[in-house]
């Protein structure tokens, strides 16, 4: 159902956003999680996931190039460590100043 849940919500979001966005541009499996990570804050806060969704690639097309490459390089290595070398994502292998910038982009 999450899967399911995430591509509607991804058609939702493709229909209202400019081909041009950001968020578009982004490598698929970094959306992915961005999605995954939304649909998480929307169920856990108790709100609409399509709305958290909808701030979010709204922030995301607003932030600058270097804010861009500071998330791409800080989910590649998150998704690297969890997929690929099987560890459990937390506080001591996450950067606090990377958690803030992903809580300044849903909140």
């Amino acid at each position: 159902m999450l899967i399911n849940t995430n591509h509607f919500l991804q058609e939702q979001i493709a229909q209202e956003q400019d081909r041009s966005s950001v968020y578009n541009t982004i490598p698929v499996d970094i959306r992915t999680t961005l999605d995954d990570m939304a649909y998480g804050i929307a169920m856990k806060e108790n709100l609409e996931p399509f709305i958290v969704k909808q701030r979010m690639v709204s922030k995301l097309n607003m932030i600058s190039k270097d804010d861009i490459v500071f998330l791409l390089e800080n989910l590649s290595l998150l998704i690297q460590k969890s997929v690929h070398d099987g560890e459990t994502i937390d506080d001591k292998n996450v950067s606090k100043d990377f958690v803030s910038f992903l809580i300044g982009l849903y909140y």
